[in-house]
């Protein structure tokens, strides 16, 4: 099920004592959709989905994926680390994001990107029709 549907820009500048998602403009077509819907009795270890797509020639996410799912999750109250993040750019890339350690100012994330596995592709094909 589609939740949420939007492009999300940003300026690169400071507002509010908040860093921005980058340093340089962007902005990025968002698809926040939940997975587990309709599988009533199957527990998903991720059950909701950010699918992104660059949205301009402005920064890629894939280097500030980290400062943009923490924004996201506090502004539509998703689990980061339970959330897959995924990429659409030349196929599906998703993102790992796992806490390393928590430090006094909040945790430290590891991140990585990998290709879609078969079944996450299938699972998102039908999010993933009209997603341009």
């Amino acid at each position: 099920m589609i939740l949420h549907d939007f492009i999300y820009s940003w300026d690169g500048k400071t507002h509010a004592d908040e860093k921005p998602v980058a340093w340089w403009p962007g902005s990025y077509r968002v698809r926040i959709v939940k997975l587990d819907s309709g599988h009533e009795g199957v527990k998903f270890i991720k059950p909701m989905a950010v699918i992104l797509k660059n949205n301009s020639s402005g920064t890629s996410l894939r280097n500030y994926i980290e400062n943009f799912a923490k924004k996201m999750s506090r502004q539509y109250d998703l689990e980061l680390e339970k959330t897959l993040w995924v990429e659409l750019d030349d196929g599906l890339k998703v993102a790992r994001i796992n806490e390393k350690r928590h430090l006094q100012n909040g945790p430290l994330y590891l991140v990585d990107w990998r290709e879609a596995r078969p079944n996450e592709q299938e699972m998102l094909k039908p999010f993933l029709k009209d997603f341009e």
